[in-house]
């Protein structure tokens, strides 16, 4: 079974057989999480870094920054008794555009607010894999 969690929202799963996927990150971050003891596995994708940029795309359909997800997702996964202490983590996006002004090269951001909350857990650094700034990038997490 493959779940596509699409920009500005997370999913978490608690059982064998599914993949987790985002589209294209580009500058955005996907964020990737497992936690084989506990069989809990997550994914985060985020495109804009700033609580300010959340959007309403439609009448209670919101688009999240990493400011807001990436806390309630870490929040999440540690009520359900995620270990971050020996989870494997992959962060991966943050791309930059080749003529865009610097205005718009928000990929150091969104990598900086991920860090940011991070920071919060006993997270194991030589569990962390970081895939930054490669374009078209997709992140895919396979549950078990």
């Amino acid at each position: 079974m493959i779940i596509k969690v699409p920009k500005g929202h997370y999913q978490i799963v608690e059982k064998k057989g599914v993949i987790l996927r985002t589209g294209f990150l580009g500058s955005g971050i996907g964020i990737g999480m497992i936690d084989k003891e506990n069989e809990i596995a997550g994914l985060c994708h985020y495109v804009l870094p700033y609580k300010e940029y959340d959007i309403e795309i439609e009448e209670g359909e919101m688009i999240f920054s990493g400011q807001t997800l990436v806390p309630i997702f870490l929040e999440e996964l540690e009520t359900k008794g995620f270990d971050f202490s020996s989870a494997k983590i992959a962060i991966a996006g943050g791309s930059n555009y080749k003529n865009a002004p610097e205005v718009l090269n928000i990929g150091e951001l969104n990598f900086k607010v991920v860090q940011s909350f991070l920071l919060k857990y006993p997270v194991n650094l030589e569990n962390i894999i970081l895939r930054k700034g490669f374009n078209f990038q997709i992140l895919s997490l396979i549950k078990f």
